[in-house]
């Protein structure tokens, strides 16, 4: 059987994975394909010139995936994009992760920066790597759950790493998706396939990677899925592991740039010698026969105490080595303590060994979970800052409640959070902002006063915080940043001066709770700043991270296409700046500070260059730049400009009899809105007037003289921004 490998790894992740592959050129593929949705894959022979050859892209409509459709370049033989191992020849396709938390940094420097070096240096020692696929996702669009793309068709000659190189980190993290776009892509039912995942976040898509595994490995002639976490938590890991777990494969956790190197080299070497021979070993296991729900207690384990080997409670007969329902790492001590479940019943207690060809149970035995008077039913530890969820036991009288407070408090007030009984059988406490050691306590209400019924102990744990985004940006309209914490309501990321230690004053905030990534609007000076997550707590507010950001200068300029013109006269004007939405260009009388009352302004979304209209009144005026950030407006660039009177003529006769109609021949600048008008003598208003005509009518106009006889004004009214002005009068007679 034949069955194509297809690696889902970062940036870092490449090099080693493709060193798998054969030692062939292929024909050059290096342009970004599209999957085309409708064709088949044609047989070729082995001595086929080179086609593009398009292959269906099926997937499931809720698996997030974009469905596109990806256009494979056939290699120039057969073998070139294939890597010999004792079980035949399989496919690579390479999966990268480029979503917006490659800009996290390890050991001072970005993941990004990292994976762009180990692609180069072990394609640099291993020059006959190269004939792998790339699909990339996160790298085009934050947000966006569909960017998923193939890159680089089986069997290119473009450098790997030339490709890698033009990835900019921005998006999220649709693993799942993209490893089953990948597996539709290369046709997993037809040939070998291992999918080898190094990612540095968990799925951020509302998709299961151990659905995905179980449906792949079921779909799959002989697949496989190796997982390297890349700076995840332990418990991250878990999150991801069982795409490995579930189609027979390694998972490795890489903590820097070293290990992600080692993680990838074992993994490189597992794919090409195939599966390993099965280890065994044994373990035993002892806890106690029975548990009351949700109370605390203690399991004493003998086994191979490998890194990541565990203890778990799980419903009897599960066979799965995820989703337990309590578990604790025999990394943590001999005994183990776990925390019971809220539901009585019979379980199992369970020795999880991370052998070489997985997670593995080599030990089981019963345990009984029983019902209690007073009970409190929370898992035993959680993160700074995050909502817990409390069942509960009691006598639920008018004034219980469950507190969280300190180890060994015993005062029954100046709790860190609590909720009272009544408002259900499940509790929401927020937990506080400082890890440590704490108490859930069952505190009744009676008749003498408030006593505690039930203590079990809870530990806060600190959190994960990443902030990854680019860490040098120019000024413009927003940074986007991707993050890693509690995610509680109330918390966000801000932007603030350098070494800023307030949580109010910040230049530039968004709630983590509008989505992840979030998008900043950067401040209006250049300069050194801060990026930080703030956490609000049942402490108040604090500062979990804060990571560097440099803000550099622009250019901005203005460049009106004249130096003078003339009052009300629309004019061209040149601009440079970024364009931020609410950015414009104004004219204010000569000299003038403000950001507000310009005489005239149009916004730079319009056009470069654009059109504005100048002011009624001559005399000295700027023509500015107004840049539009975080911090307000500020004044960029001004250019000078001079305006001029407007130059008009009347002509028409010296009398008129009242109530008759007369001609009267005009000059003047003839804008939009500009008109003749006929008042009284010495009438000053631009408004009431008792005939006009607008000059859009002619250079010759009708007006009405008034049925009342004596001295009038014959006006040209100008109309410019701003406002009306009359631009020259000369009087008239009406008998």
């Amino acid at each position: 059987m034949l069955n194509p490998r297809i690696f889902l790894a970062s940036c870092a992740a490449a090099a080693l994975l493709v060193s798998a592959c054969s030692k062939s050129k292929a024909a050059d593929a290096d342009a970004p394909q599209t999957l085309a949705t409708d064709a088949a894959l044609p047989a070729k022979t082995a001595d086929a010139a080179p086609t593009t050859t398009a292959e269906l892209a099926t997937m499931d409509s809720e698996s997030g995936a974009e469905p596109i459709a990806v256009s494979l370049e056939a290699p120039t033989r057969s073998e070139d994009a294939v890597v010999e191992t004792p079980k035949g020849p399989m496919k690579v396709m390479v999966v990268m992760d480029s979503s917006g938390s490659m800009w996290g940094q390890i050991d001072g420097k970005s993941k990004r920066d990292i994976a762009r070096e180990a692609v180069r240096t072990m394609v640099a020692s291993n020059p006959d790597i190269g004939s792998a696929g790339l699909i990339a996702y996160g790298h085009r669009r934050k947000g966006d759950c569909k960017d998923i793309e193939l890159l680089r068709s089986p069997g290119a000659t473009t450098p790997l790493p030339d490709v890698v190189d033009k990835l900019v980190p921005m998006g999220k993290t649709p693993l799942t998706a993209a490893v089953e776009t990948a597996a539709n892509a290369m046709k997993i039912e037809e040939t070998r396939a291992t999918v080898i995942l190094v990612t540095d976040g968990i799925e951020t898509c509302d998709a299961d990677p151990c659905a995905a595994g179980a449906s792949l490995e079921a779909r799959g002639l002989d697949f496989t899925a190796h997982v390297i976490g890349f700076g995840l938590s332990a418990d991250e890991g878990r999150q991801v592991a069982c795409l490995a777990e579930q189609t027979g494969g390694k998972y490795i956790e890489a903590s820097n740039a070293g290990e992600l190197a080692d993680a990838l080299s074992t993994v490189a070497e597992a794919v090409e010698s195939g599966p390993p021979e099965a280890a065994t070993a044994t373990a035993t296991i002892t806890g106690p026969e029975t548990v009351e729900i949700g109370s605390l207690f203690e399991v004493s384990w003998d086994g191979p105490g490998a890194d990541e080997d565990y203890i778990d409670l799980v419903p009897p007969g599960y066979t799965k080595t995820h989703g337990e329902l309590s578990y604790g790492y025999t990394e943590d001590g001999n005994p183990v303590s776990m925390r019971a479940p809220g539901t009585p019943g019979d379980y199992e207690l369970r020795y999880v060994w991370n052998a070489p060809q997985g997670r593995t149970v080599i030990a089981n035995t019963s345990i009984k979970v029983v019902e209690a008077a007073v009970a409190i039913v929370a898992q035993p530890s959680i993160g700074i800052g995050q909502n817990l969820s409390v069942k509960w036991r009691g006598p639920n009288n008018d004034g219980d409640y469950v507190d969280l407070v300190p180890e060994g408090y015993t005062k029954t007030s100046g709790e860190k959070s609590y909720a009272y009984t009544k408002d259900g059988e499940t509790l929401k406490l927020r937990a506080p902002g400082t890890p440590g050691a704490y108490e859930l306590r069952y505190v009744a209400k009676a008749s003498d006063g408030r006593k505690v019924l039930k203590t079990v102990p809870l530990e806060v744990m600190d959190a994960r915080i990443e902030l990854a985004f680019n860490p040098s940006v120019t000024l413009g309209k927003s940074l986007v940043v991707d993050w890693t914490g509690p995610g509680t309501d109330g918390d966000y990321v801000d932007i603030v001066p350098r070494g800023y230690k307030q949580t109010s004053g910040e230049k530039s905030y968004a709630y983590v709770s509008d989505g992840n990534p979030v998008e900043l609007k950067l401040p209006g000076e250049p300069g050194d700043y801060d990026v930080r997550y703030v956490l609000q707590s049942a402490d108040g507010r604090t500062v979990l991270k804060a990571v560097p950001l440099t803000l550099s200068d622009i250019p901005f300029g203005v460049k009106p296409a004249k130096a003078s013109a003339v009052v009300g006269e629309t004019f061209a004007v040149e601009w440079t700046g970024p364009a931020n939405d609410g950015d414009y260009v104004d004219i204010v009388p000569r000299g003038y500070k403000l950001t507000s009352g310009e005489k005239s302004y149009t916004y730079v979304k319009a056009d470069n260059p654009l059109n504005i209209r100048a002011p009624g009144e001559p005399g000295a005026y700027d023509v500015r730049y107004i840049f539009t950030s975080s911090t307000g407006r500020a004044i960029k660039a001004v250019a000078p400009l001079t305006l001029t009177a407007a130059k008009a003529t009347l002509d028409a006769p010296a009398s008129v009899d009242k109530g008759t109609s007369f001609d009267v021949a005009w000059t003047g600048p003839a804008y939009d809105g500009d008109y003749v008008d006929l008042v009284p003598e010495g009438y000053k208003n631009t408004s009431g007037e008792l005939s006009y005509g607008y000059t859009t009518g002619g250079p010759t106009l009708t007006l009405k003289a008034p049925d009342k006889a004596g001295a009038y004004s014959l006006r040209y009214v100008l109309q410019a921004q701003g406002g009306r002005s009359v631009v020259v009068t000369r009087p008239i007679s009406v008998k």
